[in-house]
């Protein structure tokens, strides 16, 4: 027994010491063992699942040195079919050249000196490859590749979304021309078919005989059908330890709001700490931009620029907008700062940015000419003024922040004959994060000087009432919320204005003889669209029943959440009788108004002054009692605003009041012989109508009728009518 484990441990020993010296021959010279017969056996057997097959097989092993290899294998009409259908291709050459280490633990894979690829057909299938364990891949470390020279005259390529069939052309090498490549391809995917063609060229010199290149020229094309084409061209090179390029870029788009975008003029550094990148752009509308606009294209500069110390990371991004100066000035600047760590990039990253924008217009009447013709034209009496228009926006933070402003300013010195409009407006508009983005403004209006002629009124005449195109009505019921804004398209917006006067607006209007004065104190909300503050009507001359009066003042209190405003004004009226006060209290619906006399005077004496001129005892019965229901309609408060003007601008020959239905009428004469009746219950219907002979037994009457939710009607009648 001893003597066979004698025997047992000579032979380990010997097949140990056999080992060792082959392993030691292995190690100095591996072309001992890697033949090409050898090759074969291991691809016939370790590579049964792809069906390797070829004319010719070659395997040379070489050893640099101790413990490190060179293997070349290659071969003529070389094909493999994967037998799940994932790959197939045959490659009439091919070589693989690669650089193997031995250590302790096993070989490794040092780098692929070159991989030499020329197949007739390839085709691989994403969707049949699958590996052999779920869940067993992972990450690879990728040796480096010093040269590669494959071509694939068709391929095709298909996952589970896209296939591309086409032609592959690719060249690295480490000569003057280390980088070529070339492709012509179909693409089908979910969004349809497509063609890419495309071409990148890279030339360099080497340095000191297989160094460092100096410089690498780079040249791009790619055109993606449908969808547009794109070149460029960069050159960097190596001065004193880091790198500096230049180049340009060209994307031009067959769709889309951009014709095209040129990047030019790109200067940039590189080194191992960070960099820099500046270049100019010019971005081309794909819809040609007005002539008047005066410009053809936005360009400007960006520049970028990056750092890395210690695991935190830098970035910085500028774009400025070349300043326009047309029949408008426009500038406009952005830059965006972000800083953080790499191990954590996004949660502990911190983003700043600044954006400034400033338009003027020199000349408002430049925007007069140039809105002209569109639905965005300047209204009358505005588009008469003259003078500058300024604009300016700024905005700064975190735009990531619950609550990002951005604030403005604008400023109007307009002026024509006796028109101003000198306003200035700033504030800011927030948008908010907060149960889904919305947004927030508060701004001042303040008028610092204002004076408008308003439109001539002719009350001689039918007013013919015109739609304008450009109102819009929201049909939405009050209070919707702003979820059913963003269902409807409408940006969900909260905005308060407060709106006041450095100096009364100045009305003039051939209604009054002198200007009407209008202070302002209010604050407007939306939603829902309300005012409140006060409106105040300061003192001017005015003529009321055939006499001169003075409005000493009118204000109207309105309050949040109400239509209706409270009322408080006088009117001083005098007469060669007396010195009448009328006082005009109430509310905008329904006004209330008082009526006092110097020396003291019963009401209906007071009312007879004011709207025939002369005493009770003078008047006719109908006179009498136009009086009479003159004086029951303004207790009751059934004449409005409106109708309380009439009474004092035009001749009244007729004034009806019924108590039972509170409903009013007044009969005007009207310049040319035209009579205006005016007729409501201030409630729930309203009429007007116009009646005007045209000759002896004829006369045209038009008659308006609104009966609010129950019927609206436009009536015009030619009357003929004989007197016996």
């Amino acid at each position: 027994m001893r003597r066979w484990v004698k025997r047992l441990a000579a032979g380990t020993a010997a097949l140990a010491a056999i080992a060792a010296v082959a392993g030691a021959i292995f190690l100095a010279r591996p072309g001992v063992f890697l033949t090409d017969r050898a090759a074969a056996v291991a691809l016939t057997y370790f590579g049964s699942e792809w069906s390797p097959r070829w004319s010719s097989l070659r395997l040379s092993a070489d050893a640099l040195e101790w413990r490190r290899h060179r293997y070349i294998l290659s071969a003529t009409d070389f094909c493999l079919d994967e037998r799940r259908g994932a790959f197939s291709g045959c490659f009439p050459e091919f070589e693989l050249s690669v650089v193997v280490r031995y250590t302790r633990r096993g070989p490794t894979l040092e780098s692929v000196d070159h991989v030499v690829a020329v197949a007739k057909s390839a085709r691989l299938d994403l969707r049949r490859f699958k590996p052999s364990k779920e869940g067993s891949f992972k990450p690879l470390s990728l040796p480096s590749v010093r040269a590669l020279h494959v071509e694939l005259p068709r391929f095709e390529f298909q996952s589970s979304k896209t296939t591309v069939v086409g032609g592959l052309s690719v060249i690295l090498a480490s000569g003057p021309r280390p980088l070529f490549l070339k492709a012509d391809v179909r693409i089908r995917g979910q969004a349809g078919a497509r063609r890419l063609k495309a071409a990148i060229i890279a030339d360099t010199d080497l340095l000191n005989g297989g160094g460092a290149p100096t410089y690498v020229d780079l040249r791009a094309r790619a055109d993606l059908s449908a969808l547009g084409w794109s070149q460029a061209a960069f050159r960097v090179r190596r001065e004193s330890g880091q790198y500096v390029g230049s180049g340009n870029v060209e994307i031009f788009a067959s769709t889309g709001p951009l014709r095209s975008l040129r990047v030019t003029g790109c200067r940039g550094t590189a080194r191992s700490s960070g960099g820099e990148l500046a270049c100019r752009y010019e971005l081309l509308p794909r819809k040609p931009l007005p002539a008047t606009l005066g410009v053809r294209a936005l360009a400007g500069r960006v520049s970028l620029s990056a750092g890395l110390k210690d695991r935190r990371y830098r970035g910085a991004l500028k774009v400025d907008l070349d300043p326009i100066a047309a029949w408008y000035k426009l500038a406009a600047d952005l830059a965006v700062r972000v800083e953080g760590r790499l191990d954590r990039p996004f949660k502990d990253a911190s983003v700043r940015h600044e954006l400034h924008v400033a338009a003027k217009v020199p000349r408002f009447e430049d925007l007069v000419g140039f809105l002209r013709e569109t639905k965005y034209a300047v209204p009358a009496p505005i588009h008469v003024l003259k003078g500058p228009l300024s604009f300016v926006i700024d905005s700064r933070g975190d735009p990531r922040a619950a609550r990002a402003t951005a604030r403005y300013a604008f400023s109007s010195d307009l002026a024509a004959g006796r028109q101003r409009l000198i306003l200035r407006a700033n504030g800011g508009v927030a948008a908010v994060r907060a149960r889904g983005r919305s947004f927030e403004h508060e701004g001042t209006l303040l008028f610092k000087e204002v004076a408008l002629e308003l439109p001539h009124i002719d009350i001689g005449r039918t007013t013919k009432i015109v739609y304008d195109k450009r109102i819009r009505t929201d049909e939405s019921p009050p209070g919707a919320s702003s979820a059913s804004w963003r269902a409807a398209g409408v940006l969900p917006l909260r905005a308060r204005l407060l709106l006041k006067t450095e100096k009364p607006l100045i009305l003039f209007s051939n209604l009054v003889k002198d200007p009407v004065p209008v202070a302002l104190d209010l604050a407007a909300t939306f939603p829902p669209g309300a005012a409140s503050g006060t409106v105040s009507v300061r003192r001017f001359e005015v003529e009321l029943f055939r006499r001169d009066a003075a409005l000493e003042h009118l204000n109207v209190a309105l309050s949040s959440g109400s239509k209706v405003g409270a009322l408080e004004g006088l009117v001083s009226y005098k007469t060669p009788k007396a010195a009448i006060s009328i006082l005009i209290l109430g509310t905008t619906e329904k006004p209330r108004i008082e009526l006092t006399s110097v020396p003291p005077m019963k009401r209906e004496d007071i009312i007879a002054l004011l709207i025939f001129g002369k005493s009770p005892d003078d008047l006719d019965p109908e006179q009498a009692a136009s009086v009479s229901n003159t004086e029951t309609g303004l207790a009751s408060r059934a004449f409005g605003l409106a109708s309380l003007y009439l009474f004092g601008a035009t001749p009244i020959e007729r004034v009806g009041y019924d108590p039972a239905t509170k409903t009013t009428s007044v009969s005007f004469r009207l310049p040319g012989g035209a009579n205006l009746t005016v007729g409501s219950d201030f409630d729930q219907s309203r009429q007007l109508s116009v009646r005007k002979p045209l000759a002896p037994h004829w006369a045209i009457q038009s008659e308006i009728s609104d009966q609010g939710q129950k019927s609206k009607a436009v009536a015009t009648f030619l009357e003929w009518f004989q007197r016996y």
